[in-house]
């Protein structure tokens, strides 16, 4: 068995470094240059859906393509307390999701050595480069 070569750590997180910059700085020129295009975009986007709106309706198929308009739903907490007295109160499970909160199912983990029933728990090392 063969020992593992030596690693200059020192000139590999130089390099790690490096190329995150550069990474960022494409990134970054790439954004800008998108953003006329997104811009342009949005304004078709809303001139397509005053369209649809002025004609009452959901969808207009063109020769160039078909434009529809879809509901994008959003629901947040602008007080969590009032909300889960309500859900508590009223039996209303059903208005919430539910899902293991990771922080406290790793504490659980630590104190009892294994994980609530039903669960299925995962962790894994990533690398972290600061620079100088």
């Amino acid at each position: 068995m063969s020992a593992s070569p030596t690693v200059d750590i020192s000139k590999r997180v130089g390099q790690y470094v490096k190329l995150r910059d550069e990474i960022k700085r494409l990134d970054d020129e790439h954004k800008l240059k998108m953003k006329v295009f997104r811009e342009t975009l949005e304004k078709l986007n809303g001139v397509l859906l005053a369209h649809l709106n002025t004609i009452n309706g959901e969808s207009v198929r063109t020769d160039a393509g078909t434009v529809y308009r879809t509901e994008k739903k959003s629901a947040s907490l602008a007080d969590a307390d009032a909300f889960m007295r309500f859900v508590i109160d009223n039996e209303a499970w059903d208005l919430l999701d539910r899902k293991a909160n990771v922080v406290a199912i790793a504490d659980y983990i630590k104190e009892e050595s294994s994980a609530p029933p039903g669960v299925n728990y995962s962790s894994r090392f990533e690398v972290g480069v600061r620079r100088v």
